[in-house]
């Protein structure tokens, strides 16, 4: 029997009444802890990638640097990989395939993309630009013959975190023009409330990927609610960064190193 192929693998995962854990890794030891630890996809995370290396997110990284990174996780785990892309670090769509082409070729088998515009301004791209990105990569991996799982963030509940209802109606229209377009899932981060978290996933076209935060951490609770994936962002990278800061005061302060070997 053939394995099945990784988009294959990804799209099995989503379609389960069971919802999955996203890991995001930001080098390749954190990619290495979480692959030993079982995990399989891996998503990477802008956020934590950029802070590495001393950026601030939101596409201020180089792109070359970002799929160094990603290529060097993807070649030193046997897990599928999913990058974050986010909003492809192009505006013409020429340059958006010819830089997710090379994201394809590092061996990612998955990728994030938002519709948050930006640079100074702030907001969402307009629904019907995205939807014509999202297409032409759908074009783009079905001629490849080795198709990514394209997950689509959607980022009203960010863009307009005062008011959720607003936010949740923009989600839903663009859910379904994203599902059109040839999105496999729907990723909805900062959206924390129950009753609304029901609305999308009852609605939704796509399976429901959500952001893990202080109020979503309960995995039981929100694959009850219809949650599939639960990405867990930059949480691990902030917990190592802490961990070292409270390790290097101790070391400088208490003069022992205990801890180092612990």
């Amino acid at each position: 029997m053939n394995k099945p192929t990784p988009y294959a693998q990804m799209k099995a995962l989503h379609q389960s009444d069971q919802l999955f854990l996203l890991p995001n890794a930001w080098d390749v030891p954190s990619a290495k802890a979480f692959a030993a630890a079982g995990f399989s996809p891996i998503g990477t995370s802008s956020w934590a990638i950029a802070a590495m290396l001393g950026y601030p997110d939101g596409e201020q990284i180089p792109f070359e640097t970002l799929l160094m990174v990603a290529e060097r996780i993807a070649l030193n785990t046997d897990a599928l990989i999913s990058v974050d892309m986010e909003a492809g670090y192009a505006s013409d769509i020429e340059v958006l395939c010819a830089n997710l082409s090379r994201v394809m070729a590092a061996g990612a088998a998955g990728i994030n993309f938002e519709d948050s515009l930006k640079g100074d301004t702030k907001g969402l791209m307009d629904i019907e630009v995205q939807a014509e990105r999202i297409l032409a990569i759908k074009a783009l991996r079905n001629a490849s013959g080795d198709p990514v799982f394209l997950n689509a963030r959607t980022d009203g509940f960010l863009v307009m975190k005062d008011d959720p209802r607003a936010a949740l109606t923009e989600t839903l229209k663009r859910a379904e023009a994203y599902a059109a377009a040839g999105a496999d899932c729907l990723f909805v981060p900062f959206l924390k409330d129950e009753s609304l978290i029901a609305e999308l996933t009852n609605a939704s076209p796509l399976p429901v990927n959500l952001l893990a935060l202080p109020g979503v951490t309960d995995i039981a609770r929100l694959q009850e609610l219809g949650v599939r994936r639960l990405s867990l962002g930059n949480g691990v990278f902030d917990n190592s960064v802490a961990h070292q800061q409270t390790l290097a005061v101790e070391i400088k302060n208490m003069k022992k190193l205990d801890s180092l070997f612990a």
